[in-house]
């Protein structure tokens, strides 16, 4: 059954290879995981976009107006390493248009770092805040493999998508202190 594609990453990525994905679940008899695995990495950037509302829900201060532009340039900066880099991804039948970094574990690394740092600032290292980072690790691990999983990327383009984003994430963490003094950001404290 051919259908429209669908937008991933900024590319099309079409349904015709999702189906033929099932099919092959079919006939190992893992139809219920493999649909599963699909809705999941279809709802994770959603995932991310409701994480962040909740972190501006909940604290209304700058740091969460920190994230949510730092997120924003996280992902420009996906774009634009895309364009630069422009290696091909893994099937170009299940996806079209350049793969390195992958933007969603990009972009998944970039806050759940920002979640961790954020949360070892708000509550400390406890028990409470360990098992909210091992849950958030885990999370981002998982989102982050079914890109593999799904054949949309290489690993090594969401390891690299892995890399930027954890990496931009902690400079972007730990520059929202200074950004404050320079009257860029707010009157109070990112911490």
């Amino acid at each position: 059954m051919v259908q429209a594609p669908i937008e991933h990453d900024g590319d099309k990525c079409r349904d015709t290879a999702v189906n033929v994905f099932i099919d092959d679940c079919k006939e190992t008899n893992r139809r219920t995981p493999c649909v599963l695995h699909i809705v999941l990495n279809r709802s994770s950037i959603w995932c991310v976009a409701v994480a962040y509302y909740g972190v501006i829900l909940l604290r209304q201060d700058d740091l969460a107006t920190w994230a949510v532009l730092g997120s924003m340039l996280n992902v420009i900066l996906s774009f634009a390493l895309k364009q630069i880099l422009n290696q091909e991804r893994p099937v170009s039948e299940v996806c079209s248009g350049p793969g390195m970094p992958s933007t969603h574990a990009q972009s998944i690394s970039f806050a759940a770092i920002f979640f961790i740092l954020s949360i070892i600032g708000w509550l400390g290292l406890n028990g409470i805040s360990i098992m909210l980072i091992v849950l958030v690790i885990a999370v981002g691990v998982y989102l982050s493999w079914l890109r593999v999983h799904l054949h949309y990327h290489t690993t090594s383009q969401v390891i690299a998508g892995v890399v930027v984003g954890s990496t931009f994430s902690v400079l972007w963490f730990c520059t929202c202190d200074e950004m404050i003094q320079l009257g860029f950001v707010g009157i109070g404290s990112c911490l």
